[in-house]
């Protein structure tokens, strides 16, 4: 499913999506337990992504882990959620599972984040950011959260008592200790939480926001069509016309971009990048498919099986007023500095097509 739009940061990210995690039919205090299968699939996305996550292992207390998530919605942003125990009305509409843990990608803002630090837990800074138990490890942010009763709302002392169970999703033990965080991760945890236990610190907000990011593309790297990898740091420093979506969108259209571009004096690089919106993202189609499905193509194409990398490209488009239609297809004219000059549908003209690619350089 692609999302709407790219949330703000990170951390944005967790506090967001804690009081709606797990929302869906009462099944009980408890809920069902995640199947081996869809946590083996979970799993297998986490090693795609390239980092390291964290829950509690099968069961937080007596509450079943019910669910790990790969949140999409967050891309390109990395965060993985696990949950225990089944949806509770949080009040407002929503519902949260009783405990859940966060892992997400750092972000340096501070702006609007109140925080109150902690000794160190797992033997990495800790603090109650926005309420809730965080954790700094590598370049990357933790949160553990025990709605269960707790009295005031910054109360994260159910949470604390759970770190003793909590490990990496590859292993079966705890972990004990956390590895250490990057040193700029660190000084922002400083910065954003204080260095005095107990000592609360507030950021207030600027009267202007920074707005996301939709013009540079962040780093890929997918499976290839054909064999191998396509990786995006491969086309960093040149000009580049890629086309993300469907297989039936982007076949049709790198052949009709392919002739175009040619006249271009910048001779840009035509990629592809295939998503398959119909499939299960736990149980992506293989990558023969999707070559079956595509046929010999004239340019470099490769497979967004989980489709982080192809998110991107279709919510900056919409972001900045692109309308990607139902084939959910865009075309990025990119420069050799790695910034989207423009966004294109397929619709789009060949005159019009033809003068951005000579825009290129």
């Amino acid at each position: 499913m692609r999302p709407n739009q790219l949330l703000p940061t990170a951390i944005g990210a967790v506090l967001l999506t804690l009081p709606l995690a797990a929302c869906g039919t009462d099944l009980g205090a408890q809920g069902i337990p995640l199947s081996t299968n869809a946590f083996d699939a979970a799993v297998g996305e986490v090693k795609a992504a390239g980092k390291p996550a964290y829950y509690l292992g099968s069961k937080a207390d007596d509450l079943p882990l019910t669910s790990l998530d790969l949140v999409e919605e967050n891309a390109p942003a990395f965060q993985v959620e696990a949950d225990y125990g089944t949806c509770e009305s949080a009040g407002d509409g929503g519902c949260s599972a009783p405990v859940v843990v966060s892992t997400n990608d750092w972000h340096p803002d501070v702006q609007g984040l109140t925080c109150r630090r902690l000794e160190p837990q797992l033997g990495v800074p800790a603090g109650v950011l926005m309420g809730e138990l965080t954790l700094t490890t590598g370049r990357l942010v933790v949160t553990v959260s025990d709605f269960r009763g707790r009295g005031a709302s910054d109360d994260v002392q159910p949470a604390v008592s759970l770190l003793s169970q909590l490990r990496s999703v590859v292993a079966s033990q705890p972990l004990g200790t956390l590895p250490p965080p990057d040193p700029d991760v660190a000084a922002w945890m400083d910065d954003v939480c204080g260095s005095t236990p107990g000592r609360e610190v507030s950021h207030p907000l600027e009267a202007a926001q920074h707005p996301l990011d939709n013009s540079h593309v962040p780093d890929f790297t997918v499976e290839r069509l054909g064999g191998g990898q396509l990786t995006w740091a491969d086309y960093r420093r040149k000009p580049v016309v890629i086309v993300v979506g469907p297989v039936p969108q982007v076949s049709t259209t790198v052949r009709r971009l392919q002739p175009l571009l040619a006249t271009s004096p910048s001779h840009p690089t035509l990629l592809g990048l295939v998503t398959d919106p119909t499939g299960d993202k736990f149980n992506p189609r293989p990558v023969a498919d999707i070559e079956r499905a595509a046929g010999a193509l004239p340019v470099p194409v490769g497979y967004a099986a989980v489709p982080l990398s192809a998110v991107w490209f279709l919510d900056a488009a919409s972001n900045t007023g692109v309308d990607v239609g139902m084939d959910g297809c865009v075309v990025a004219f990119v420069d050799a500095a790695g910034a989207v000059v423009h966004f294109a549908t397929p619709s789009t003209p060949d005159g019009q097509l033809t003068e951005w690619a000579r825009a290129l350089g």
